[in-house]
């Protein structure tokens, strides 16, 4: 931990008393000129820090930046988020979490970044990521698990943002729509994108699960062409939210979730995914490469797939762009 990193963690846990210099000093080991200098770095980061001659600096205002001090404390966890790494602007926070993953580093290590110049969705699709309104990140899993059981992993990550999303908001009704993506009011306002790097024996090396989410995206900064198609949480309720506490509750609800998933595979969640299912009963077209599927969408089963009921009977897709008819 840096100096600066405890002197924010001392403001932090003195519940808007002051904390004089003095006592910095004495905590740290260091002089009073290196507290100016770190107070000023954490002015220069966006913290509002008042500072008074003889009485110390008092913590008025955090940025809302999901840095590793911002977010570990709201976390219940116990692994994930416990290594939070944070940049203002990156190309992408899956790549960062891959070469991580490369390089050994532990299960539950998140990437989490400002904005993306290279992020990406499904079928490297390019995602819109502008700065500083987003939440973008990236979360670094080593499950002991057959390559087989992975692909229902990004419902399991959308049953964690669905939850988060429902209680952290007055009303909102998210849906997880097959296979990654979080709807609200229909359009989109979540997408997630897993990697996976597996042994030869078919088990899972790492796992990245790359999640964006629209928070506090404005329609104005929207591009024409995603208007009718993508919403924010501010767009949806007229509130601003705060990107720390959105990830924080995130990956509260996913440690548990992601449990369950390792030890007994997606079956025990798929009731749970019942809640927020944007498809169930719905008549729908899959598209996979040049092959066109419709009928009506009878859930999901027990190993992640799209079940589809058609004039040939149920079917079970595994991958595919899943579509509501109109």
């Amino acid at each position: 931990m840096t100096n600066i990193q405890a002197i924010l963690r001392l403001l932090k846990a003195c519940d808007d008393n002051e904390l004089s210099s003095a006592e910095i000093c004495r905590k740290l080991g260091v002089s009073r000129t290196a507290v100016w200098k770190h107070i000023k770095a954490l002015r220069d980061q966006g913290y509002v820090i008042e500072g008074q001659s003889r009485r110390g600096y008092r913590l008025i205002k955090s940025p809302d930046v999901p840095s590793e001090d911002e977010v570990r404390a709201l976390l219940r966890t116990a692994r994930l988020g416990s290594e939070l790494h944070y940049s203002g602007i990156t190309e992408s926070t899956n790549a960062d979490a891959a070469n991580a993953a490369e390089k050994g580093c532990a299960e539950g290590v998140v990437f989490c970044a400002g904005a993306q110049r290279g992020g990406r969705g499904r079928m490297n699709r390019r995602w819109f990521s502008p700065p500083d309104v987003n939440l973008y990140f990236s979360l670094v899993l080593r499950p002991t698990v057959p390559v087989s059981q992975a692909a229902s992993l990004p419902l399991v990550a959308g049953i964690a943002v669905a939850t988060a999303v429902e209680n952290l908001t007055a009303g909102l009704q998210p849906q997880v729509k097959w296979p990654n993506d979080i709807q609200v009011n229909g359009k989109k306002i979540c997408g997630i994108l897993c990697e996976m790097q597996a042994e030869l024996d078919c088990r899972v090396r790492h796992i990245v699960v790359g999640t964006g989410i629209n928070v506090n995206l404005t329609e104005a900064l929207l591009p024409a062409e995603l208007r009718n198609i993508a919403t924010s949480l501010l767009i949806a309720t007229g509130m601003v939210f705060s990107r720390s506490v959105l990830l924080a509750a995130i990956l509260n609800e996913f440690e548990p979730l992601y449990d369950v998933w390792q030890r007994q595979g997606f079956a025990p969640l798929t009731g749970v995914l019942e809640r927020y299912d944007a498809l169930a009963g719905r008549e729908v077209t899959v598209q996979q490469g040049k092959d066109t599927l419709t009928g009506v969408a009878d859930g999901v089963q027990s190993d992640g797939a799209l079940l589809v009921k058609c004039v040939n009977g149920v079917i079970p897709v595994y991958s595919g762009e899943a579509s509501v008819r109109m």
